[in-house]
């Protein structure tokens, strides 16, 4: 499909598995991909590894978004996953998501990104970044997991040093940014 093209955080292997190890005990299958129109599996798709989004493009801009970010420049930080929440989304659905503690770092770097190319669904001033766990139809279904997952949910810190393009879906890595 990759129709859309997005930067998002990187997280190595042994951050990816404090997120796994966070959601291990949910039994439930798990799949981050949103319901958008001409999908039909989901979860064969659901291929991008955890994540928080710093903007998405569509994806016929994908050689002038890389030369636009191809000197964005920054310094790593960490970032605290703080709670377990609940937001709506696209087509009646339910987003279940690890909520970000607001960072002043992690702001600058999506300034940046903005005034380089900027999309207002990503504007600094109202998005609210995250690391999706689940989205679902059935909000029943998301209650229960967030309330298995806060049974032994601890706030956690997570340290950025690269970001990536990828066209999504499924996941393609473009480009990888790092910090300097």
């Amino acid at each position: 499909m990759n129709d859309r093209i997005t930067l998002i955080s990187l997280f190595n292997i042994e951050d990816l598995n404090k997120i796994n190890n966070t959601i291990n005990n949910v039994t439930e299958p798990l799949c981050k991909v949103p319901y958008i129109k001409n999908i039909d599996n989901r979860t064969s798709i659901d291929t991008l590894p955890y994540h928080f989004t710093l903007s998405a493009w569509n994806i016929e801009e994908k050689d002038f978004i890389l030369k636009k970010l191809s000197n964005i420049n920054f310094n790593s930080f960490k970032i605290t996953v703080s709670s377990i929440e609940v937001m709506n989304s696209k087509e009646n659905s339910y987003v279940l998501y690890f909520k970000i503690k607001e960072n002043r770092k992690l702001k600058k770097l999506q300034e940046k990104v903005y005034n380089i190319l900027p999309i207002e669904k990503y504007n600094p001033n109202s998005f609210e970044f995250h690391i999706t766990i689940h989205v679902d139809k059935n909000y029943d279904k998301i209650i229960k997991i967030k309330k298995e997952l806060e049974q032994s949910f601890i706030p956690f810190e997570l340290p950025v040093s690269s970001i990536g393009l990828f066209e999504i879906y499924p996941a393609k890595l473009v480009e990888k940014f790092s910090s300097d």
